[in-house]
């Protein structure tokens, strides 16, 4: 049997998912690996995939595509003994930000080789598992208008561009009352992240001080502004620079709860789902993957 088993999902950026599988198998075997590679056909496939190559025995279960199939796959490889490998190539990429995994093919297939191992933790929102961030409120309101321009654009960037600037013209706060281990607090809030990683929605670093290792999720609740006070902290927070704004709560938290009026769907590592009220904790040491080596 394979040392290897890549999990692959075609349709990932608009099907050019297919030639980054060719390149990167071109490059293991060039490598000498021993690998077999698996196509999803439907939603959810990957983890059913996953769980399958575990049970067959394979230790590095590599996921090839973008943020959907990386979290799919690891869903299978989670609380096991195998490895997760990641292939990047889909629109956002952002947790192998977190962890340094090169969006370049070749190097990113010789990590597979190459690399070590690191056992990270996931979070849990509403029983669903996470494993770069979570959150509800405008984050999601962007993510709905994204969907609507998606067809309307070129690429995923753009889209996602418009559908920041709709979200923004139609600003929504939310009444929360947000419970955390020592009390609770209420705000009028834009947005509440939970964090394992750093950054979400194609780089923008929502919870710069994430550490997916540390035991803790890091939680970023935007509160208390209005379409003109916007702008001015977008920037910030798009660079990751917003942490010590008075309109910025930031923690690390075990976990966390949360109701808020109007009710929001959340969103799970980029998907939509049923929301608030919701629950955010950390699982701790849940995942193994293959990361570049330090120095």
């Amino acid at each position: 049997m394979a040392d290897i088993c890549l999990i692959t999902n075609p349709t990932a950026k608009s099907g050019e998912a297919v030639n980054a599988v060719k390149k990167v198998c071109e490059h293991l075997e060039k490598r000498g690996a021993d690998f077999a590679v698996w196509e999803t056909e439907y939603p959810g496939h990957a983890t059913e995939l996953a769980k399958e190559a575990v049970r067959e025995g394979y230790k590095l279960i590599v996921s090839v595509g973008g943020d959907g199939t990386l979290r799919e796959t690891a869903l299978g490889v989670a609380q096991t003994d195998a490895v997760l490998g990641v292939i990047a190539c889909g629109t956002g990429n952002d947790f192998v930000r977190t962890m340094k995994i090169p969006t370049d093919l070749e190097k990113a297939a010789d990590v597979l080789l190459d690399g070590e191992d690191r056992i990270i933790d996931a979070g849990m929102a509403n029983g669903e598992m996470f494993f770069n961030a979570a959150g509800f409120g405008f984050d999601v309101d962007v993510l709905d208008y994204t969907e609507f321009y998606k067809p309307k654009c070129k690429n995923g960037s753009t889209a996602y561009l418009r559908g920041l600037a709709r979200a923004l013209l139609k600003l929504q706060l939310r009444k929360a009352k947000i419970t955390f281990p020592d009390g609770t607090i209420e705000k009028n809030v834009l947005l509440v992240a939970a964090g394992n990683g750093r950054f979400y929605g194609g780089g923008i670093e929502v919870t710069p001080d994430a550490d997916p290792s540390d035991g803790y999720l890091d939680i970023c609740i935007v509160h208390d502004v209005n379409y003109f006070k916007v702008p001015k902290i977008l920037p910030r927070f798009l660079k990751g620079k917003h942490l010590g704004l008075k309109e910025v709560t930031y923690r690390k938290e075990k976990t966390v709860s949360i109701e808020c009026e109007p009710e929001s769907r959340i969103q799970v590592d980029g998907e939509r789902m049923p929301g608030t009220p919701v629950t955010f904790r950390i699982v701790e040491k849940a995942l193994k993957i293959r990361v570049p080596k330090t120095e």
